[in-house]
C-alpha cells in the first residue's frame, strides 16, 4: 500500500491566492494524498472556496475555526492528519506538480523523520532566489549533526517548516507543534524538530515556491512585537543549545545563533547584547568564521555604526 501524504494547508484572506495553490496540490503525480484546508475564521471568500473544492475532490477536507494565527491552524491541521507523513504548505504558495512523488522516493531507503527540499524565493518586484540545499545532496541518510553542521556551514539551514516533509508520528511524539501567538513561528520551530530527528534525508532541486507578497509579515512594517518576539526565539534558541551534549554541533549550534543575533540587531537597530551568555566574548569562542567574528568585534565597540551599515 501507498504510503499517505497529509497536506496541511492554513488559510487566512488569500482569496485572490488560494486557487493556485491548491490546483498545485490536486494536479499532484502522486495522488495518494489529503489536503487539510483549515480556514483560520478567513474574512473573505475563503472559507465558502474551501467547502467548494472538498465537494469536488474526496481528497478534500475543511476545518473551520475562529481565527488564532498561522501556528494554530498548522498544529489544528497536523491533529487532524492521518497520513504517514506530513507536508505543511502556505496558502499563497505553491508546489511543483512532482513534490509529492519527489519527497516520498527519498523515503525509500529507510525510514527518516525529515525530508528536506529546495525552495525558490518570488519577490513582488518580479525578481527571484533560489534556496538551495547543495551541502546535502541527495542519496545519503544524514544523522542530525552531520546535516545541522554541513547546512549551516554552508549558509543553507532554512528556517520555514514548508520546505520539508515530516513523518507524521515523528511529530507527534515529540509534540513538535507550532508556538502560538508569536511572528517568526518557524524560526522558534527550527531548532526543536531538528535537533529531535534521527534520520534526514534531502531531495535535490527545488519543490517549493515561496511567494513573497507586498502585505506579508516579511514585507510589512517592523514593530516592538516583531522585535520582541524575535530575539525571545534566539533566547530559547542558548537555552536549548546549552544542553546539547556534542561538543562539535553545539558549538556549531552557537555560531548560527551568533549569526542570527547580529542580523536582528541590524534588522531592529538593537546596539546592546540581550541574550544572557551571549556576550563579545561568546561571539569570539564561537563565530562560524572569521568575518563573522569581525561583525561581533564592530558590534561591540561601535553597536551604533554597526547596525547603520
Amino acid at each position: 500500500m501507498q504510503e499517505k501524504i497529509s497536506i496541511v494547508v492554513p488559510i487566512y484572506n488569500v482569496e485572490k491566492e488560494l486557487d493556485r495553490c491548491l490546483q498545485s496540490l490536486l494536479r499532484q503525480t502522486y495522488k495518494n494524498i489529503e489536503i487539510i484546508l483549515v480556514d483560520d475564521g478567513s474574512p473573505d471568500r475563503c472559507p465558502l472556496l474551501c467547502d467548494e473544492y472538498a465537494q469536488k475532490d474526496s481528497r478534500v477536507r475543511v476545518i473551520h475555526k475562529k481565527n488564532g494565527g498561522l501556528s494554530d491552524a498548522r498544529n489544528v491541521g497536523l491533529q487532524a492528519t492521518t497520513g504517514e507523513y506530513v507536508l505543511y504548505i502556505d496558502s499563497d504558495d505553491y508546489i511543483d506538480l512532482d513534490s509529492c512523488e519527489r519527497l516520498l522516493k527519498a523515503t525509500e531507503q529507510q525510514k527518516v523523520d525529515i525530508v528536506v527540499g529546495s525552495a525558490i524565493m518570488e519577490k513582488s518586484d518580479g525578481s527571484c532566489e533560489e534556496m538551495l540545499h547543495t551541502a546535502t545532496p541527495s542519496g545519503i541518510i544524514y544523522n542530525v549533526s552531520e546535516f545541522i553542521e554541513k547546512s549551516i556551514r554552508a549558509y543553507q539551514w532554512y528556517a520555514p517548516a514548508c520546505f520539508n516533509m515530516y513523518r507524521r508520528d515523528f511529530l507527534l511524539q515529540n509534540e513538535l507543534f507550532f508556538k502560538v501567538g508569536i511572528y517568526f513561528e518557524d524560526m522558534q520551530m527550527l531548532p526543536r524538530v531538528f535537533l529531535a530527528a534521527q534520520k534526514i534525508a534531502c531531495i535535490d532541486g527545488v519543490f517549493y515556491h515561496y511567494v513573497v507578497r507586498d502585505n506579508s509579515i516579511m514585507t510589512s512594517k517592523k514593530d516592538i512585537k516583531k522585535q520582541s518576539d524575535s530575539i525571545q526565539n534566539l533566547r530559547e534558541w542558548k537555552e536549548q543549545f546549552d544542553h546539547v551534549q556534542d561538543a562539535k554541533l553545539r558549538k556549531i549550534l552557537y555560531g548560527m545563533l551568533v549569526k542570527c543575533y547580529l542580523h536582528e540587531c541590524r534588522v531592529y537597530g538593537i546596539t546592546k547584547w540581550e541574550i544572557d551568555g551571549v556576550d563579545f566574548k561568546f561571539v569570539v569562542n564561537n563565530s562560524l568564521n572569521f568575518k563573522e567574528k569581525i561583525k561581533g568585534l564592530l558590534f561591540a565597540l561601535l553597536p551604533k555604526c554597526y547596525v547603520r551599515v
